[in-house]
């Protein structure tokens, strides 16, 4: 504001200042012209060429000082039809990507963040190649959260992590229809003739190529292969196989089970070795740094912990 008023008072000063030079030399110029006039000699005719001399310089002054006076009035009195532009409202809203198998404890935080700051959280959800894929693309974004922390090298090899937190554990597990009518009792039953399996796509989500992984180092995904009757995108569509009984086994995250009476787990320790991370970040393209980091502390803190644990999550928290 005061920028803006000393920067007018300095631009009314020099309008103030041509005007009287205008004025000064203006005078001088039509005296000057008008003693010419008085003491020529031509006749009628020359002295009225020259008295329409004066009246053309007469205007010419008033013309040159109205121009001033439209200037100043101009650059003093802003046009309300073309407002400046607002920053306000830019810590209102944060945009926010996170894997589907995610979705039921971060959409309770963003509710609960909108609540006690205001700032409203706009999701995205999806596989998280994916998302990886859209943030890289648009370059546009706030948070992101994906299902393993591993996920984010690609994001890391174009520098676009700012800050990162550890926030919970995902545990992969062998789930099963209700009442685990083809009986498996470990991975190894997968590769029994006629079970059905779907698994998550190697190139869409963590779980997916998790479970790729974890079969090639048992020495039995070859014989699993034949078995894989469908490629999930998300951990969401492997849920809806085994729940309406179209497969007889998928490896997915212990906490997708949260509330469902339709999967049950195989116990066994074929996934010891292979629990993983979900992290946090705040996202480099952010517009909104500072609410961004806000977003990650509040989801890390101890009152989102509690969340991510009523929705079966295991918190990092504990062994560090």
């Amino acid at each position: 504001m005061f920028g803006t008023f000393s920067t007018s008072l300095q631009f009314s000063n020099l309008v103030l200042l041509t005007r009287l030079l205008l004025l000064f030399f203006g005078r001088r110029y039509i005296c000057y012209v008008f003693n010419k006039v008085r003491n020529s000699k031509g006749g009628k005719d020359g002295i009225m060429k020259k008295f329409l001399v004066i009246i053309l310089s007469l205007a010419l002054l008033v013309s040159s000082m109205l121009m001033v006076g439209c200037n100043k009035k101009t650059a003093s009195a802003p046009d309300s039809s073309t407002p400046e532009p607002s920053t306000e409202g830019e810590a209102k809203s944060l945009i926010v990507y996170s894997g589907a198998g995610l979705r039921k404890p971060i959409e309770e935080l963003g509710k609960m963040f909108e609540e006690e700051t205001g700032i409203e959280i706009q999701f995205t959800y999806g596989g998280t190649a994916q998302l990886i894929g859209q943030i890289l693309t648009v370059d546009k974004g706030d948070v992101f959260l994906p299902g393993d922390v591993a996920e984010l090298e690609p994001l890391r090899e174009k520098d676009k992590v700012a800050e990162e937190k550890p926030v919970v554990y995902h545990i992969p597990i062998l789930a099963v229809p209700k009442g685990n009518r083809a009986d498996i009792k470990s991975l190894a039953d997968l590769k029994n003739p006629g079970i059905k399996v779907v698994l998550g796509d190697p190139e869409a989500n963590p779980i997916g190529k998790l479970s790729e992984k974890i079969l090639k180092e048992k020495g039995i995904f070859e014989q699993v292969e034949p078995n894989i009757v469908a490629r999930a995108a998300t951990v969401n569509e492997m849920f809806a196989y085994l729940a309406m009984e179209q497969v007889d086994a998928s490896i997915i995250w212990e906490d997708n089970l949260v509330g469902n009476d339709k999967i049950e787990i195989v116990e066994t320790s074929d996934f010891d070795e292979y629990i993983k991370k979900v992290p946090i970040v705040t996202l480099k393209c952010s517009k909104k740094p500072e609410a961004a980091v806000q977003f990650m502390d509040f989801v890390s803190s101890s009152k989102g912990i509690k969340i991510w644990e009523k929705w079966g999550f295991k918190p990092t928290a504990e062994d560090e």
